[in-house]
């Protein structure tokens, strides 16, 4: 059934299960424009197309890789009747990319290019279309382009979204995958673009893969590995814009947190509600003294 619906609040209810069927080696993260248009057509074929095309990705790229999904507006896309359209990316590294888009292209394989060939369908059916283009480096990125659906306003952004028009990006450090998930949701139902690691090497790589500003670093101060305290050192180091908000949930390192001569720090202690995490987002990117 037809129902026009927001893909940015499907992406959230969908995150869980796309993460199931990526590998523990694959970085996922998001990146979603705040204010997106609303798309009218059959929502669990969309969510299929999505799915399909995440395992068609994971399977090019094996142990390793990095999955990008990525929303946004545009107007008068070329080749398509003129008005304004919601695109919805996928992107990938696959190093072995060439024979799977011609593979994908030519409908050959009973797995690879399934997603593909669903979009394909589902977008010329509601009058869009699916793009592919192969990434530098390797790797493809699958463009879904859809009409925005008459009459309806744009996804509503909760209390404590981000007031800026462009996505404010924030990237999200967590190695309990529950508590990065929520946080993941959470925010992106505030509008913000998210990028989520479960560690602070996944986060640099990351930062390194990421184009454009990363606004906000919310990490967990306890990690394996390089913890969060170093991990902000880092960030900082390469892009000292970054504002850095802490999580923690020891009441003891809370304490030496908030202790701290550091009057720039900031912290969230976990647990944290839906209303706390938008607070405490909201103060670490207000003008002011960065963290």
């Amino acid at each position: 059934m037809k129902s026009a619906f927001g893909i940015n609040a499907m992406l959230a209810d969908m995150e869980p299960l796309l993460r199931r069927v990526t590998s523990a080696g694959i970085d996922v993260a998001y990146q979603q424009s705040a204010g997106l248009w609303r798309v009218e057509l059959p929502i669990g074929k969309l969510e299929e197309v999505l799915l399909a095309i995440a395992i068609d990705a994971c399977h090019a790229m094996g142990a390793h890789g990095a999955l990008r999904v990525s929303t946004a507006n545009v107007k008068d896309p070329e080749g398509l009747p003129p008005g304004g359209y919601v695109r919805l990316s996928v992107s990938d590294t696959a190093r072995n990319m060439s024979a799977a888009l011609a593979s994908a292209v030519r409908g050959r394989g009973t797995r690879e290019g399934l997603g593909i060939r669903l979009g394909i369908e589902i977008a010329e059916t509601a009058g869009g279309r699916l793009d592919l283009a192969p990434n530098p480096g390797g790797g493809l990125t699958v463009h879904i382009v859809l009409p925005r659906a008459p009459g309806t306003e744009p996804e509503e952004a909760p209390e404590g979204a981000p007031a800026a028009t462009t996505p404010t990006t924030v990237l999200v450090v967590e190695d309990d995958k529950l508590v990065m998930s929520a946080a993941g949701q959470l925010l992106t139902r505030l509008g913000y673009s998210i990028l989520l690691a479960p560690s602070a090497e996944a986060a640099l790589r990351q930062l390194e893969q990421h184009q454009g500003p990363v606004h906000l670093l919310l990490t967990d101060i306890s990690l394996p590995g390089m913890d969060g305290l170093r991990l902000a050192r880092e960030v900082r180091a390469r892009h000292p814009e970054t504002r850095v908000l802490y999580m923690s949930g020891y009441s003891e390192e809370a304490l030496r947190m908030k202790d701290t001569a550091d009057q720039g720090v900031q912290l969230l202690e976990k647990p944290f509600t839906f209303k706390g995490l938008a607070t405490a987002v909201k103060q670490a990117l207000s003008p002011g003294p960065s963290s």
